[in-house]
């Protein structure tokens, strides 16, 4: 489920012609891009995207404005969408459109498909012992009338993180219960919280919501770097993809 605004049809493009590109692995994955109702250039936007979908067929829409502010009614409609249409799923991923993700390690080491399917599995870069933020001045800010808590309970870093399929029926559902809180990561934490189940630590360096400089035997080992778009993750995917089989 990879997170990205409606109107970045370059970001789309760059991730189908590399990671997201499904033909190349040999497990089954599926790309799907998470938008809601386009604020720049609405009716030029829709309609682009509408075509975008005919010949992609791999956009999620629905009927909320596409801002940042709406991030958590996105994901849960990436939730909704993977338990009505892909519930045989074992694994699913939600990602920002500005990473790198290694999907063989993924898939192979990370997840590992010869061990039995995890349930109630919930992984990524845990953030533990933070509050929101309670300024207007931030783009995080959350009043108290949203979130009265002074903490949140540990979540997984927005950018990337990992959970079993069983995973998305149960936070949807109860997010049809409790309040809505519009920073995304922190709210699947509050969903972990009220479900009873902690988020799983993965080993150290694996999730990356920071940059790292290209190197082809690092990223090897990773599932995730932060801040690889456009022509620069072209480029390092090309290099990655191509020395696949090279010794480190």
């Amino acid at each position: 489920m990879v997170i990205g605004e409606s109107h970045d049809v370059e970001s789309r493009q760059t991730i189908r012609e590399t990671w997201g590109n499904e033909s190349i692995y040999d497990a089954g994955v599926v790309k799907i891009f998470l938008v809601g109702i386009p604020k720049v250039a609405p009716d030029a936007t829709q309609r682009l995207l509408e075509e975008e979908s005919l010949a992609f067929g791999d956009i999620i829409q629905q009927d909320f404005m596409d801002t940042y502010y709406n991030l958590t009614l996105k994901t849960l409609m990436g939730m909704e969408w993977v338990t009505k249409f892909c519930p045989s799923a074992s694994y699913v991923m939600k990602i920002d459109n500005d990473m790198f993700l290694n999907v063989d390690y993924l898939v192979h080491q990370f997840l590992n498909p010869s061990l039995p399917i995890r349930n109630n599995y919930f992984t990524g870069a845990i953030v533990a012992n933070t509050g929101p933020l309670r300024s207007r001045a931030y783009k995080w800010y959350v009043p108290k009338e949203i979130y009265p808590n002074n903490t949140y309970p540990p979540y997984c870093s927005g950018p990337g993180y990992v959970f079993s399929v069983d995973m998305a029926k149960k936070i949807y559902d109860l997010a049809q219960e409790i309040r809505v809180i519009p920073m995304e990561d922190a709210f699947m934490g509050v969903c972990l919280y009220e479900l009873h189940i902690p988020p799983t630590a993965p080993p150290a360096g694996i999730f990356n919501g920071f940059r790292i400089e290209y190197d082809l035997c690092r990223f090897r080992k990773v599932v995730t770097v932060h801040h690889y778009a456009g022509k620069e993750l072209r480029k390092v995917w090309a290099d990655f993809w191509a020395k696949r089989s090279q010794k480190c």
